[in-house]
């Protein structure tokens, strides 16, 4: 019974839990190297209960890190013993392991390792530049499958804050209750587009990894093509 109740099917709205339907298509495309997003995507209530968590939470911390070709500044509850009750609970559905079942049904990786948990919150001038996801982690716990849920409740797309999918150039501006999937690997390069000063909601998300033994890879950095116009070099990308 206690596996049952931390499964995430039993959170999902039930069309999305029927064999055979809409929800194996969309692994395929997920396997497929697709960024699946699934809008509405849990009960009502599950979705308000969490978004009310995380509304009251005081827990939260700036990260910030700059690199030379990466960099982010964001607020975040990493520490599980920070979370607020039903965020623990959260982080066991999506820890369990019919929920890490379901992840590797869907998604055709296994994700067996450790899921990496945690809760973001991007204010104003909050950001993060490209990236792939794919770092090695460790023999069993190497990025398989990376989820993003929005408890964000009547965000505007102005006010920033949108996964901007690189492979497809789409931008998806957080909508309450949508959970974005996508198969960790060198080309599943995103970002998260700035929060303008003007933003007056609260741009939340739960977000994470399925891990598993598989390596993923690293991003692959490709340099340009190159043309040489006597002397004044061209850039092709």
């Amino acid at each position: 019974m206690l596996d049952v109740a931390l499964s995430i099917e039993s959170y999902l709205r039930p069309s999305l839990r029927v064999p055979g339907a809409a929800i194996e298509e969309a692994g395929a495309r997920l396997a497929a190297g697709g960024l699946v997003v699934i809008r509405d995507a849990f009960h009502p209530a599950f979705a308000e209960r969490m978004h009310g968590s995380l509304d009251t939470c005081s827990a939260w911390r700036v990260y910030e890190q700059y690199e030379e070709h990466f960099h982010y500044h964001h607020h975040n509850v990493y520490l599980d013993r920070e979370y607020p009750p039903d965020i623990v609970w959260c982080d066991g559905v999506f820890n369990s392991a019919p929920t890490k079942a379901w992840a590797t049904r869907l998604s055709g990786r296994q994700c067996v390792g450790r899921t990496v948990f945690s809760a973001s919150w991007y204010l104003p001038g909050d950001h993060s530049l490209p990236h792939t996801d794919a770092v090695p982690s460790g023999a069993d716990e190497n990025r398989q499958v990376a989820f993003v849920w929005h408890p964000a409740k009547d965000w505007r797309s102005e006010w920033g804050g949108a996964l901007y999918w690189c492979p497809r150039g789409v931008y998806l501006p957080p909508v309450f209750n949508t959970l974005l999937l996508f198969n960790v690997g060198p080309d599943t390069g995103h970002l998260v587009t700035q929060v303008s000063p003007y933003a007056q909601g609260k741009r939340l998300a739960i977000n994470g990894w399925w891990t598993g033994p598989a390596s993923t890879g690293k991003r692959v950095l490709r340099a340009p093509d190159h043309i040489d116009a006597g002397g004044v070099p061209i850039e092709i990308y």
